[in-house]
């Protein structure tokens, strides 16, 4: 997926709210839109790929961590204009919350940011307020897979 700014078309893409003991598994975005924010882990779907495929990929990818998909639990589209209003990036996303199979973290890169974080005490610099909005409406069920 290479033409992800200014794209032809809408991209499909998958993020995880993926849940541990710990709390929430959030990675730093290390490409636009949100570069250096944190997020969930998502992205693209590979052509031949499910999306429940692709969001364990990301997520291994993204955080050395395993999962298991247990919900679609929103959809959304992710899209931004540049200066000139001009569709910058237009991502399709289906979100999904997912356990996690594993417990230590490693970044993508090695000046990436990996971390679990309580859905109370959620960074400050979040990517998107639609993330943490969502994170949010999802409290209770997180809580109760923390401790699970």
């Amino acid at each position: 997926m290479s033409d992800r700014r200014y794209p032809s078309h809408p991209i499909p893409g998958v993020g995880a709210i993926i849940v541990g003991k710990k709390g929430i598994l959030l990675a730093r975005r290390d490409k636009d839109p949100g570069k250096s924010l944190w997020s969930i882990p998502g992205g693209g779907v590979e052509i031949g790929e499910t999306q429940i495929e692709a969001v364990q990929r990301e997520v291994k990818e993204e955080t050395n961590i395993d999962c298991e998909v247990i919900e679609l639990i929103s959809t959304f589209d992710l899209i931004t204009h540049d200066t000139a209003g001009n569709i910058e990036y237009h991502f399709l996303l289906n979100h999904y919350l997912g356990r996690a199979l594993s417990e230590k973290t490693q970044a993508e890169t090695s000046d990436g940011e990996v971390s679990w974080f309580h859905p109370d005490k959620l960074p400050h610099d979040m990517a998107n307020a639609r993330i943490t909005n969502l994170i949010l409406s999802h409290r209770e069920r997180i809580l109760l897979l923390m401790r699970a």
